[in-house]
């Protein structure tokens, strides 16, 4: 599957069209340069090759009898189901996010249910499971800085420090709804919970939507260069929406996983998410996980106080499925060194995973590493290598973009002072 051919004259020509653009233009301004087949440290997709990673093939079902999941943008009703404020504010039905969530999904409705979030800062975790219903959360306000959510979290805490700052007051009880993603993590055995406990926030709610809101997990630069994960938000769920959504963090801001119940990574299961006019920031791995994510219109920004080199996106793609993470009409910042990403290469069932990521019609802003923009493996520390296929005597090339031998990180008509290829 997705092999394809394309001419070196053909790239010649595209590349001369570009020299024309007038040097005084703003690099993001400027056409692409970015030339199929690229180099092996910073392989280029053709535009025919392009074709293949648009959102409607990251969001098609697994079922093949199922047509592609198609988000429509998320529309809010005149009255929500729940109110979440201060307790001086009319209409306020809870004065904390996770009350109002448990409610939702107490009233066993299959209907979707709207949960309105008036300004404030929200300190706390945020667990959203699995129902018969979806929900939308929403800050009433059209900036998402007004709506806080977050806690101080760290993968390397112990249980029982976690425990306790988790669970101070005891929001989580034998009962509630959210109580078995707690249990599941309170009960992690090991010195440590790990990532997929360190979340602020984490849904494992299908069909969950998430507008005008800032979700943080405030680590911070309070931790030495080491591991250190602090995500801010984990999401497990299928076809979750997000619109307008600060994600802050360092290290696996935000971390998409196929998790069930029990907290464990599955194989074979493809959780699609959309994030549109969006931004997130963090250090290392600051997208990680599996799961089909379409991001749109979103800005990434690196603050690598703590690191030499900071990493974009770090994804978990098993082998034999074909699409991972798509970056369209999106802007990469740094405020140092850094790197657009590297596969994560985690042994689930025997099998290694060989992450998938097209970063497209972008922004690629000064300080990304243009020699070597994608770095070797998490985990295997497997080296990267890109695919720039077979050449025959007249200059055309093939290759197979799923070819099990080479990594599957794709650039397609980038554009800004990183988005030059550098030759090899």
């Amino acid at each position: 599957m997705n092999r394809f051919s394309f001419s070196r004259g053909a790239a010649a020509l595209a590349f001369t069209v570009a020299l024309t653009a007038c040097s005084s233009i703003p690099p993001e301004d400027k056409p692409s340069t970015q030339v199929a087949p690229g180099t092996q440290s910073r392989p280029i997709l053709s535009a025919v090759e392009a074709q293949n990673f648009v959102a409607s093939r990251y969001f098609a079902s697994m079922n093949p009898n199922e047509a592609p999941w198609a988000p429509e943008a998320i529309s809010l009703p005149q009255q929500p189901d729940f109110i979440v404020g201060p307790p001086d504010n009319t209409g306020v039905t809870h004065h904390s996010i996770q009350a109002a969530v448990d409610a939702a999904i107490m009233k066993h409705d299959s209907k979707r249910q709207y949960i309105a979030i008036l300004p404030g800062e929200y300190e706390g975790t945020l667990y959203i499971p699995a129902a018969s219903s979806s929900l939308t959360l929403y800050g009433t306000t059209s900036n998402p800085v007004d709506v806080k959510i977050g806690l101080t979290l760290d993968s390397e805490m112990d249980p029982v420090t976690w425990r306790k700052m988790v669970n101070p007051s005891g929001k989580y009880m034998p009962g509630k709804p959210a109580w078995y993603m707690f249990d599941n993590c309170q009960n992690h055995r090991g010195e440590t919970v790990g990532i997929m406990c360190s979340a602020a926030v984490w849904s494992q709610n299908n069909g969950l939507q998430l507008q005008n809101l800032t979700i943080q997990n405030t680590l911070g630069d309070s931790v030495d260069a080491g591991n250190h994960q602090a995500v801010a938000l984990r999401s497990d769920g299928d076809k979750v929406q997000l619109n307008q959504v600060n994600i802050l963090g360092r290290q696996n801001t935000f971390f998409v996983t196929n998790s069930d119940v029990q907290n464990r990574l599955l194989s074979g299961k493809q959780p699609r998410t959309l994030v549109t006019n969006s931004y997130i920031e963090g250090d290392v791995d600051v997208v990680a996980g599996r799961g089909a994510v379409v991001f749109e219109n979103t800005e990434f920004r690196l603050v690598n106080n703590r690191t030499q080199e900071g990493v974009v996106f770090a994804p978990a793609t098993e082998p034999n499925l074909y699409f991972g993470f798509l970056a369209i009409n999106s802007r990469f910042k740094t405020s140092g060194n850094a790197q657009l990403g590297r596969s994560w290469d985690i042994e689930t069932a025997g099998v290694a995973a060989n992450g998938q990521v097209v970063i497209r019609d972008s922004v690629i802003s000064e300080g990304f590493n243009q020699a070597r923009p994608w770095g070797d493996a998490l985990n295997s520390q497997r080296p990267f290598t890109g695919n720039i296929g077979a050449e025959d005597e007249q200059g055309n090339f093939s290759r197979d973009l799923n070819a099990a031998g080479a990594n599957r990180l794709w650039e397609y008509n980038n554009r800004g002072e990183s988005s030059t290829v550098v030759a090899e």
